[in-house]
């Protein structure tokens, strides 16, 4: 397959896209802060913009979603565009990123679920009540990149993610709301809503991830994501069968 992406790159460049201007107001935006992405039109965001729309010439479905381009760009500080171009579909093909970002977030939604259960388990008492769908949407989409956590910290998290798949994605939230536990339960609303739409510092990498893998063991003991999913599965089912009902 990838000999197959690879000879493919160079015509999905080439071939205009429906994408390519919000493509082009998207990057300025992205990883603005680093030496490879600061000169508008230089090499890095060249890289990008090509990278982004040869993926959506791609995947039609998926075509670009905005979070897109800070995956890509943080592929790009280790790759060539080609090899970012492939790695990309790997990566949306092994983790089912596809129906994170398509139209209708289905896989978006499913995770804002099974992280509001997980939290209730355990961080019932840092978000004050408010709903996960107000502020991960960015962490999900871009991979917790677009500025979610420092740098470094995103390639710790990255190094976990390929190695125990997707799932790893909703103890590392879990993980950063549990690591800033102390200030958040001092915050008040407006003060929290602020924090985990902004930046989440951290100073200690080793102990974020300790705390991540720690809940991550326990959920995999109790098989707990995969009867979460299975609840979230029924629940759509049922919501279907009402709403289908309701029309008649």
């Amino acid at each position: 397959m990838d000999i197959k992406l690879r000879e493919a790159y160079p015509r999905l460049c080439a071939k205009p896209s429906l994408e390519e201007e919000q493509i082009d107001l998207d990057i300025p935006r992205t990883m603005h802060g680093h030496i490879m992405f600061k000169a508008r039109y230089g090499s890095g965001q060249c890289a990008l913009f090509n990278v982004l729309k040869a993926y959506s010439n791609y995947d039609r479905q998926v075509g670009y979603c905005q979070g897109m381009a800070s995956v890509v760009a943080t592929m790009l500080t280790f790759f060539d565009e080609e090899k970012t171009f492939v790695l990309l579909v790997h990566l949306f093909r092994r983790y089912n990123l596809h129906n994170l970002v398509i139209p209708g977030f289905p896989a978006l939604f499913e995770a804002f679920y099974i992280q509001e259960e997980l939290t209730r388990r355990f961080a019932p008492k840092e978000t004050m009540g408010i709903t996960t769908a107000s502020y991960a949407s960015r962490w999900y989409i871009t991979l917790f990149a677009a500025g979610v956590v420092p740098y470094r910290t995103l390639l710790r998290i990255w190094d976990v993610l390929f190695l125990e798949g997707f799932e790893w994605m909703y103890f590392v939230a879990i993980a950063l709301l549990k690591y800033h536990e102390a200030r958040l339960l001092q915050n008040n609303f407006e003060q929290t809503m602020e924090m985990l739409n902004a930046r989440m510092n951290i100073e200690e990498d080793d102990r974020l991830i300790k705390i991540a893998r720690k809940m991550h063991r326990r959920a995999q003991r109790s098989n707990i994501v995969a009867r979460l999913k299975g609840q979230y599965v029924e629940r759509e089912r049922a919501a279907k069968s009402a709403h289908d009902d309701g029309s008649k």
